[in-house]
């Protein structure tokens, strides 16, 4: 490691004069605390900081203020770097006292001085990362750090691996909400009944008059947080928008129902991390990345692309702020070993798959309708873009004031009954009385049961 005098000397040889006043290691980097002269700009020993790091003999060298010091710490990288241990980082006291719904332990800082998050604050988190990066070990380590916090009567997971090599190992665990997902279509349908689940908590949340799961479990009882990884989500949205779209949606609205995201990729490019879903994801961790620009669409700014690897990672929180710190490291036989006493089927929380849900007739018989009809409507209403909404509502207000007008001199629609559902085609359909309309294919169509009648246009 290079020494005080050698430190100085470099420095000055470009014009940056001061001294070292201390000096402290972390896992990673040896932190040198150098005082500069009155005078000195910072800003010109930050454009010196590769001629200096060539000239020290290091790979690279970064600068960041102490605070509350005129001071400045030279983050310069360890002759031999250390690893984190998970199991010591979890049992530490920083970790052990951290009170959260769901807490992380996102690694160490530059100091060694443990980093916790909450993910239900979060209230999702965007990850990114090169291959031998840190970033499946870091999936991992989140995993463990949940399970070790909180009972699967707290806390089930929903894991979304398309490599099929990272998430094997917490199949059949009493943690899991449903078996590993490995394939992309499979994928996709697990979104939608995650989002089906959503809806259903809502109606849970409004019966019960709580505003979140907080309240929920003060008022009321026991409802397990849902917290879905999606590895590789590259990947996955290749196969198509429905993905993204499912995503979005539960990034959206999902925190005040207890389901949160941690979704990953190496690839964090504009294409993949688009910026409306970036927006839904203020919490975002870099490990190292390919290209500055990755850098840039990850963080909003460069950095990530120097980073050393090996859990060397960037952690931008909610507030903006910008964190340098190691991942831990946890090993197979370690994630077994902490496995073992929840060996076991958990009881499965979701409802069927949606294919199922929806196989119904087109007019639903009175007293019997589905009771997930509202929730299904509500989803697919949230899904429509907002010149289709408009469309649809102009549509049904000029048909429904035509057909009032007409008829309720009569009393034909005194006193009926009213119902909305979406059909196996995917049409809406309002049930009133004895007369059915039905929108489908951009025309709304009257229907008199058992017969059809008219179609009349948008």
């Amino acid at each position: 490691m290079p020494e005080r005098a050698d430190i100085e000397r470099v420095l000055g040889h470009y014009g940056i004069n001061g001294r070292v006043v201390g000096e402290r290691r972390g896992p990673l980097l040896q932190l040198t605390e150098f005082e500069p002269a009155a005078g000195t700009k910072i800003k010109k020993l930050a454009s010196a900081l590769d001629d200096i790091a060539r000239e020290l003999k290091v790979s690279s060298v970064n600068v960041e203020p102490v605070p509350g010091s005129n001071s400045v710490w030279l983050e310069i990288p360890a002759e031999t770097p250390e690893t984190v241990d998970f199991a010591s980082l979890a049992d530490s006291r920083a970790c052990k006292e951290f009170k959260a719904a769901l807490p992380l332990c996102l690694g160490v800082d530059v100091r060694g001085e443990p980093v916790t998050a909450d993910l239900a604050k979060m209230p999702h988190l965007l990850v990114a990362g090169t291959t031998g990066s840190g970033k499946s070990v870091g999936l991992n380590t989140f995993i463990l750090s949940l399970i070790k916090a909180k009972k699967p009567e707290e806390v089930r997971f929903v894991l979304i691996d398309p490599k099929r090599v990272e998430f094997g190992i917490y199949d059949n665990q009493q943690y899991m909400l449903a078996p590993v997902v490995t394939d992309n279509r499979q994928a996709v349908e697990m979104l939608a009944r995650l989002a089906d689940e959503m809806e259903r908590r809502y109606l849970r949340l409004r019966e019960s008059m709580t505003r979140n799961i907080a309240e929920y479990h003060s008022r009321v009882g026991l409802m397990p947080y849902i917290v879905c990884i999606i590895d590789e989500f590259a990947d996955l949205a290749a196969t198509g928008p429905e993905a993204e779209k499912y995503v979005r949606l539960l990034a959206q609205k999902a925190r005040a129902c207890g389901i949160h995201l941690i979704v990953a990729t190496q690839r964090p490019s504009v294409d993949v991390v688009a910026g409306v879903l970036k927006a839904d994801f203020p919490c975002r961790l870099a490990y190292k990345t390919a290209s500055a620009a990755d850098s840039r669409t990850i963080l909003d700014t460069g950095g990530a692309e120097k980073l050393l690897g090996r859990g060397d990672a960037l952690y931008l929180d909610g507030r903006g702020r910008l964190l340098r710190l190691h991942g831990a490291y946890v090993a197979d036989n370690d994630i077994r070993t902490l496995l073992e006493p929840w060996r076991g089927k958990a009881v499965p929380l979701l409802p069927e798959k949606p294919a199922e849900r929806e196989k119904q007739t087109e007019i639903p018989v009175a007293g019997k309708q589905e009771p997930g009809i509202f929730r299904r409507l509500l989803g697919w209403w949230s899904s429509l873009k907002v010149r289709e909404r408009k469309s649809i509502i102009s549509g049904l207000s000029r048909l429904f004031n035509g057909i009032v007008g007409r008829r309720s001199r009569r009393g034909a629609f005194s006193g009926c009954r009213k119902s909305f559902f979406v059909s196996k085609n995917k049409f809406l359909q309002t049930d009133t009385g004895n007369w059915s309309f039905r929108i489908s294919n951009g025309r709304l169509t009257r229907l008199r049961k058992p017969e059809v009648g008219s179609v009349l246009p948008l």
